[in-house]
């Protein structure tokens, strides 16, 4: 069954308020119950109690007949809303140069001239390459009949540097596809592949140049590919001056129109996210907010499907930041929401029982875990195997403090078993060493505070720099650093990220 009540829930209050107003119109007959069925799904109502409330009875037929229904009347709704949104620019620059060709069959020269540079600028600054063709291409038929035109060769210069635009951009998108499909495999499959031999072969197999910044959509989908790379080798060190630059070349470049704010929501994004990861958590809160200025335009268009993502990683620098209760109050604000992007929701229990965990909430930790039902095969496939990973070990710690002793050795055995080949292949090695030096202290704990135990750990983990050093890498060490110095994980989590 299609997901009607999914959809509708990201909508704005706007949107809601419109598509009643749009169901209303349509409707010929008083007695049609679509609006009574669009109110039940918004307020979650379960399938097996709208039929009753519809109805008064349980008319399953009538029901399915009726949904069936609303979901065509949703989806000629959504494609005029989209309409409405994205085409009003591409419109004006059509009108504007089908007025200059009128023009010109009627000879009057310097007014359509006038009007086809109005419509470059206009192609220019939403980026329009296919239009900014349509103009060239009539401005070169007619430059020979008069000296209102602008040089011939100029034309043919900028039509030229257009057509080079336009295929750079569908070759980076080809590019994209690719890679995102060989991601798949490591994040998904376990699979070990070298990204920078693949983006390198990708972009020779297609000739991509340097100058790849051309818009929001682009840089974004460039943004993906780098932060890709940077998250399979653990390294957001190198990658923000690639993206920022990009950003700020494309920021000066192109004036904010509403065409760009589905991109440029993602690209901000993108952005805090790598700055979380370097651990400059004021520079993440800015971008974020720069980001949540975007969820706002366009009558919030973005805002709901946006929303979720936004809180998580604002909750994140907020708990590595010191402010633990506010970044706890955040997640516990949304961890319960109905309807939801899967992955997301899965980022923000992770997240809370780990918040939770550095408190030593540990009966709160568990609760939040206990929804994690699936098996661990499940949840690759929805997360991605170094999801399931970070799962295990915080399950493992977690049930360390909480003294299940049956429990942690099964589960020992369990992720030995699965993903130490993962780890090694992907050379994860400190993972593996982490979890020897957890087991030992599982089995002995008084030995951890012993010089000889700390001396032993200092030489058998290799680190980066300290501003290199992965954030999630440090939050597990901690554990064992606190354990060792008899300190709160908390406090001493903070001073491990503050270095």
């Amino acid at each position: 069954m299609i997901a009607i009540d999914t959809i509708i829930s990201q909508f704005s209050t706007e949107e809601q308020q419109e598509f009643v107003k749009y169901l209303t119109y349509k409707n010929k007959r008083h007695d049609t119950k679509n609006v009574q069925l669009f109110k039940l799904l918004l307020a979650n109502c379960s399938a097996k109690e709208i039929p009753k409330k519809l109805y008064g009875k349980d008319n399953k037929t009538a029901y399915h007949g009726l949904r069936k229904r609303l979901w065509s009347s949703l989806l000629d709704f959504m494609a005029t809303q989209s309409l409405t949104h994205e085409v009003s620019s591409e419109l004006d620059i059509t009108k504007r140069i089908l007025v200059a060709r009128n023009l010109l069959q009627h000879k009057q020269f310097k007014t359509a001239f006038k009007v086809l540079e109005k419509a470059e600028k206009k192609a220019r600054e939403s980026l329009h390459f296919s239009l900014l063709n349509e103009v060239y291409h009539t401005q070169i038929q007619y430059a020979h009949t008069t000296p209102f035109a602008p040089p011939l060769e100029t034309i043919i210069e900028k039509f030229t540097a257009n057509q080079q635009d336009f295929l750079q951009e569908e070759k980076l998108n080809i590019a994209y596809s690719i890679i995102k499909e060989n991601l798949q495999k490591v994040v998904y499959q376990g699979e070990v592949i070298s990204f920078e031999a693949l983006i390198k072969e990708t972009y020779q197999r297609l000739d991509i140049s340097e100058e790849i910044g051309l818009s929001y959509k682009s840089l974004y989908q460039l943004a993906q590919i780098v932060n890709s790379v940077a998250s399979v080798n653990k390294d957001y060190f190198n990658v923000t001056s690639f993206i920022l630059e990009n950003y700020k070349d494309i920021s000066n470049r192109l004036k904010q129109t509403d065409k760009h704010v589905f991109y440029h929501i993602k690209v901000l994004y993108l952005i805090a996210n790598i700055f979380f990861r370097k651990k400059e958590f004021a520079e993440s809160l800015h971008y974020l907010e720069r980001m949540h200025v975007e969820m706002q335009k366009q009558k919030q268009r973005y805002y709901k499907s946006s929303l979720l993502t936004y809180q998580c990683l604002v909750a994140l620098n907020h708990n590595y930041s010191g402010n633990s209760e506010i970044a706890i109050e955040m997640l516990e604000a949304v961890a319960n929401v109905k309807k939801y992007d899967l992955e997301v929701m899965l980022d923000i229990h992770l997240s809370l029982i780990v918040f939770y965990f550095q408190q030593s909430e540990f009966k709160k930790a568990q609760q939040v875990l206990s929804k994690f039902y699936h098996t661990d095969k499940w949840y690759e496939e929805k997360a991605g195997v170094e999801w399931v990973v970070k799962k295990n070990l915080i399950e493992l710690l977690l049930h360390i403090e909480l003294g299940n002793i049956s429990y942690v050795d099964s589960r020992f055995a369990s992720f030995q078993r699965k993903y130490y080949p993962f780890l090694k292949k992907t050379g994860e090695q400190r993972v593996i060493t982490f979890l020897k030096y957890v087991k030992q202290y599982y089995n002995k704990p008084e030995d951890v505070t012993d010089a000889v135990f700390k001396t032993s750990v200092e030489k058998s983990f290799e680190w980066k720099m300290p501003e290199k050093e992965d954030i999630f890498v440090m939050s597990f060490y901690a554990w064992l650093k606190a354990k060792m110095s008899k300190t709160p994980l908390y406090q001493t989590t903070l001073e491990l990220v503050k270095n």
